[in-house]
């Protein structure tokens, strides 16, 4: 199809060339100012307009409105793509702030359950604890009060003996032994009060 077309246009130059020699020829000054030369110039001008209009109708536009086409397909197709990528992302954005949102409510709700078991078995512990120290306690109040007694027998038996040895040296004699038990542990319980 083109090369019938360039083959025209070649025709049509050759005409014009051959025209604008003759009009030099017949005439001394522009051929396009004479007068008589208006309806021959005014029919080839719309003979090239013609051809002219063909050929760009027929192979420029639609090749140009073709080329718009595409990249108005592109463009859209690009917007639509940009557009779909915005909606997942706003999507996985929310998916992710969901996600984020659950984690921290399962860490706040692990941390408390922790928390309350942690508390639980503190609690246990801290019971277990004042037991076994309170079992503690017991047993070496009873060990003080056992000791205390021996003590205080000690004391006694002690506070007799001394008693004895001293009323033999004062008195020169030895002393009762009924009599001064009794005073000695009249003694030791008056001031024990």
């Amino acid at each position: 199809m083109r090369k019938p077309v360039y083959g025209a246009f070649a025709g049509l130059a050759a005409v014009a060339a051959s025209g604008t020699v003759l009009a030099k020829e017949g005439s001394g000054g522009m051929p396009q100012l004479d007068y008589h030369l208006f309806a021959p110039q005014l029919v080839w001008l719309a003979i090239a307009f013609v051809a002219l209009y063909l050929v760009m109708s027929r192979l420029a536009v639609p090749a140009i409105a073709d080329t718009l086409a595409k990249r108005q397909a592109k463009i859209q197709g690009d917007l639509d793509a940009a557009e779909k990528a915005n909606e997942e992302t706003r999507a996985l954005v929310a998916a992710y702030e969901k996600r984020l949102a659950d984690a921290r409510e399962d860490a706040r709700r692990l941390t408390r359950e922790r928390g309350e078991a942690d508390g639980t078995v503190a609690t246990a512990r801290f019971n277990e604890l004042h037991d076994r120290l309170a079992k503690q306690i017991d047993e070496a109040e009873k060990r003080i009060a056992a000791q205390r007694d021996d003590v205080m027998a000690g004391l006694e038996h002690m506070a007799r003996d001394i008693g004895q040895d001293v009323y033999a040296k004062l008195a020169g004699q030895p002393a009762d032994s009924g009599a001064l038990a009794g005073k000695v542990t009249a003694a030791i319980k008056g001031g024990g009060r």
